[in-house]
């Protein structure tokens, strides 16, 4: 959906944000830009809708940025309280590397070095699913977006 469409504007409003936020300068030199619910450990990622439509599919709405993914932090952040929902694609909660795995199974990509991991990425359900772990593999984020056009 789009930053026009009215659901994503009463969902943002109705949880303390707003639309309003997002910078067009930013989206067109960074090509993303973040409406923060702080409160609820969530940031919702917008991006230019030709770079969605040529990167990921063409968006539901009409407006000129589209959603391009939901950040969770459930461990919250410096100024970001812990989000206390589900996440998406677990039953149970993901604050670990280890609770990550036993949710999502083994992942289809993982960035490691020097036997420090830093992230994975699985697939569920048409969607990609990104966790970034700190030094001690307690999770940051959780990123549920579309997959990239090959």
């Amino acid at each position: 959906m789009t930053d026009t469409d009215n659901d994503v504007i009463d969902a943002i409003k109705v949880n303390g944000g707003s639309i309003d936020a997002l910078s067009s300068k930013k989206l067109k030199e960074l090509t993303i830009d973040f409406v923060q619910l702080n409160d609820l450990g969530v940031a919702l990622a917008f991006t230019p809708k030709e770079f969605f439509s040529r990167n990921y599919r063409d968006p539901m709405g009409s407006g000129p940025y589209a959603m391009s993914g939901v950040f969770y932090y459930p461990n919250g952040a410096p100024k970001v309280s812990a989000y206390l929902g589900s996440i998406p694609f677990a039953t149970g909660s993901v604050g670990s590397r280890e609770e990550a795995l036993a949710a999502f199974g083994q992942p289809q990509e993982t960035e490691e070095e020097d036997g420090d991991v830093y992230w994975d990425i699985w697939m569920k359900d048409g969607r990609q699913v990104k966790v970034d772990y700190n030094d001690e593999l307690a999770v940051k984020t959780v990123l549920v977006s579309f997959p990239m056009k090959d």
